[in-house]
């Protein structure tokens, strides 16, 4: 590991200096306890017995027959392995369940998430049993449950942003132009990742099989993982080689360091002391804007001695006392007149090259905004481990192979480079709201530029020192998904952008995912342990391959290619994936649905019938 100056924390500034308006903003998001989550999960199961309870009901009264699973027109086509329809209508009743809003609102809610699932169901069950009743092609069951699986997690997000309380729409998109260049990688790689999975299915069948059997291949089908996993080596390949060229270029600009603070004396003089360093190694001219945020600690008396103390840099201290970290970035771009604005979060600690590496891509007019790798400070605690392999995972490799095809959704405020005249264009930082990180990157992509991830430029970051905090981090940090994508829908699916057309779709499908694991692993273990005699097909490898699996498979490959060393902490990183699970489940139990009133709400839904009818 890197030597890095560990900020100093002390206990009684560690207690709960993490929390802040960001945390939960007032209007779209609510506070709520670990107990809802937990609640969840124990309604979830309980729920769960009694669906399966009627299930074995009816199939001993024999009411229903195989496939144990609510498939319609089924025939003969096929054995259920997983009940995943079962788990589906259980999971979207157990959220609205625990919806927060009133009781009106919940039953709506959950009438749309089961009614759409409905709908998909029978209409493409009918369209099997059709396509098989004339002799065209067999569908099998396996295929069906499949497709609704891969429906739901689409209704999930698809409802919560018709339901929820979110955002107003920003702007439309100024002038959104990914390259055909980058359509094309996208939908090459795509290609070489069907045909190279089709050609392992077929010339390592017996491979195949001994994954299976050991839990490393399973899920929705082996092809699909291998799909995923070609896909983003072959993507990787092109971003890397992108991000090479574009390294080569020698650009050093004056630029401007803002760091918003909040709370922050235990850390800040660190983060100062690293920029100061930094400026030794950096051929431009680094003006530092230390943004005092409402802080109730001696934030600013320390910050103003550690800039003091700076032998490479000038800087000076903004007061914000508005509390807010979009409001304090706000006021801090307002004040700066550098033509590139270097963010950086005042738990954070910049590497050797970090800033001269990230500058030297903006030399392309074209880009908007650059990131870095936010690497752990050490490797003591458990959070510190997981974060470690975390990084190496979706920093060192995933976002490199979003670069292959301008896909890059977004970087994380800890370390973040914009064109201070892109700013101004799009209007700078959304406030009151999580993710304006994503946001801005967002909005630049629309405005015709488009953002790079560079994991040379390493940076050092706070992770989290308690469950607490760790639990308040990735709440916000989860949320923030929905809350982006409602403030961007002018973006979503528009097919000039990469990011609208692909990337944030894919996002908000895998945010539903993410959310529905430790459900799902909680529903395998009830149909496997306590209704197998019902369940017969149910076995428990390709369950237990979608916490193990492809997911084992990339992270060893990944850390041997990155950080050996790494390798020790893959076990506990497994079983962070589904604590991660955990909390986007909770993340997604703090948003607000507005109270709902029947008789004020049911003149207006005889209204929009009329309009249908007419």
């Amino acid at each position: 590991m890197t030597d890095v100056p560990a900020p100093a924390q002390s206990p009684s500034a560690i207690s709960d200096y993490f929390r802040s308006v960001d945390s939960a903003p007032a209007e779209y998001a609510v506070d709520r306890p670990a107990a809802a989550a937990n609640g969840f999960l124990i309604t979830f199961a309980g729920f769960s017995v009694l669906a399966m309870c009627l299930r074995t009901w009816l199939v001993h009264v024999e009411f229903l027959i195989q496939p144990a699973d609510l498939i319609f027109f089924a025939d003969d086509r096929g054995k259920v392995a997983v009940p995943t329809r079962l788990f589906i209508i259980v999971f979207f009743a157990t959220y609205a369940f625990y919806a927060y809003s009133n009781i009106w609102r919940r039953v709506f809610l959950g009438l749309a998430l089961l009614g759409k699932f409905a709908v998909f169901c029978l209409v493409v069950d009918f369209i099997g049993w059709a396509l098989d009743h004339v002799d065209l092609v067999a569908i099998p069951v396996l295929g069906l449950q499949a497709a609704s699986g891969l429906a739901a997690l689409g209704i999930f997000p698809h409802t919560i942003l018709k339901q929820a309380q979110l955002p107003d729409r920003g702007p439309p998109p100024l002038n959104p132009r990914t390259p055909l260049s980058a359509y094309f990688t996208l939908f090459a790689c795509l290609t070489v990742a069907a045909l190279g999975a089709v050609a392992a299915m077929e010339l390592f069948f017996g491979a195949v099989v001994t994954m299976r059997a050991w839990a490393l291949l399973g899920g929705i089908g082996p092809g699909v993982f291998l799909v995923q996993q070609i896909f983003a080596v072959s993507t990787a390949l092109f971003g890397w080689r992108m991000l090479r060229r574009s390294r080569r270029a020698e650009f050093a600009p004056p630029v401007a360091v803002l760091v918003p603070a909040h709370n922050e004396a235990h850390d800040i003089a660190a983060t100062i002391e690293s920029v100061d360093r930094a400026a030794r190694t950096y051929t431009g001219r680094i003006r530092l804007y230390i943004v005092d945020n409402a802080s109730s600690d001696d934030t600013a008396a320390v910050a103003r001695q550690a800039i003091s103390e700076c032998t490479a840099i000038t800087g000076e201290l903004l007061d914000c006392p508005k509390p807010g970290k979009a409001i304090a970035l706000n006021l801090g771009i307002q004040r700066i007149a550098e033509d590139f604005v270097v963010r950086i979060d005042a738990d954070t600690v910049i590497g050797p090259g970090c800033l001269q590496t990230a500058m030297r891509h903006f030399a392309n007019p074209r880009v908007g905004s650059v990131g870095g790798m936010p690497m752990p400070a050490a490797e003591r605690t458990w959070i510190d481990k997981v974060r470690l392999v975390e990084v190496l995972m979706r920093h060192g490799f995933f976002q490199v192979s979003l670069d292959g095809y301008q896909g890059v959704l977004g970087v994380p405020g800890m370390f973040a480079i914009y064109r201070q005249s892109a700013l101004r264009k799009v209007g700078g930082m959304v406030e009151g709201m999580n993710g304006e990180d994503t946001d801005i990157c967002i909005r630049l992509t629309a405005a015709g530029y488009h953002t790079l991830a560079d994991p040379k430029a390493v940076y050092f970051s706070e992770t989290p020192l308690s469950y607490a905090h760790l639990r308040e981090q990735r709440v916000r940090w989860f949320r923030s998904i929905y809350h982006i994508t409602a403030h961007n829908r002018s973006t979503l699916l528009d097919r000039r952008s990469m990011t609208g057309t692909f990337v944030l779709p894919f996002q908000l499908v895998n945010a539903a995912r993410r959310a529905m694991l430790a459900s799902l692993l909680l529903f395998a273990f009830i149909a496997q342990f306590g209704f197998q005699a019902i369940f017969t097909g149910m076995r428990w490898e390709p369950v237990l391959a979608t916490v193990l699996g492809m997911p084992l498979l990339m992270t060893v490959f990944i850390c041997l290619l990155l950080r050996p060393s790494a390798l020790k902490y893959v076990p506990a990183y497994l079983c962070f994936r589904v604590l991660r699970s955990y909390f986007t489940l909770a993340a997604a139990l703090t948003l607000v649905y507005p109270p709902m009133h029947p008789r004020r709400g049911l003149p207006r839904f005889r209204e929009r019938m009329r309009n249908i009818v007419r």
